[in-house]
């Protein structure tokens, strides 16, 4: 632990010692929703904010909801669209979230500086039920914070 109260994150190599990049990055929730903040923070000279930006922007409603996962998410939100490893709902105000296998999530809501880091450990790697139940729980954090 460093005096910051931060753990060391880990994360898994493929067969060839290589970092994968499609998961298994492994911090404390702490540290999960301190990335969160950083984007919020539109990067504070870590991340660049025109990477934050093009999430922001860029992606195509059209091709989500054509994609294999838009009628599963259409309850959620009939407004959404991918970009570079996070969903992103078009509302007002927008939400920008990652979500991970087994129940990992944060969601970011840059207009009311909201972080929300959820660890679960679900049995299935995707749970539709579960999914719906944390965007409307998030939903209703953000209303009661805002």
């Amino acid at each position: 632990m460093d005096t910051a109260g931060r753990n060391a994150a880990l994360i898994t190599l493929d067969s060839d010692g290589d970092p994968r990049a499609t998961g298994g990055f492994v911090m404390t929730l702490r540290d999960f929703a301190s990335v969160g903040q950083l984007v919020v923070e539109n990067g504070r000279d870590v991340i660049p904010s025109t990477w934050i930006e093009d999430i922001a922007t860029a992606g195509s409603q059209e091709a989500w909801r054509e994609g294999e996962w838009g009628e599963a998410f259409r309850p959620i939100s009939p407004h959404m669209r991918y970009r570079n490893g996070w969903y992103v709902i078009d509302a007002v105000p927008q939400l920008p979230f990652a979500m991970g296998i087994h129940g990992q999530n944060l969601f970011l809501d840059r207009a009311n500086r909201i972080v929300i880091a959820k660890f679960s450990s679900q049995a299935q790697p995707t749970d539709y039920r579960a999914i719906g139940l944390t965007h409307m729980t998030v939903s209703e954090i953000r209303r009661l914070l805002s």
